[in-house]
């Protein structure tokens, strides 16, 4: 991880009409996320990723970034960084 990265996990995914796949990702707290649409045929996505600062994005809603911080602290309990999901 780069000094200028931030470690995000993986939230969940949303399959769109289109043949995509939005694979979201959040910061520890749930209050910033990072979002990816690629082609259903692509790669799994991993458990964690590092990105620029200037991807993420606030998470308004209270709940949703309550819901985000109890799904990465799953997902960091069970993963590594580089694991499949």
């Amino acid at each position: 991880m780069s000094d200028d990265s931030v470690r995000v996990w993986f939230v969940g995914r949303e399959y769109t009409d289109k043949g995509m796949l939005t694979l979201r990702y959040a910061t520890p707290d749930g209050e910033r996320r990072f979002e990816k649409q690629q082609s259903l045929n692509a790669p799994d996505p991993t458990a964690a990723r590092d990105v620029d600062p200037a991807k993420l994005v606030a998470v308004d809603d209270a709940d949703t970034v309550e819901r985000y911080a109890r799904e990465v602290e799953r997902v960091r309990e069970s993963n590594d960084p580089d694991d499949l999901v």
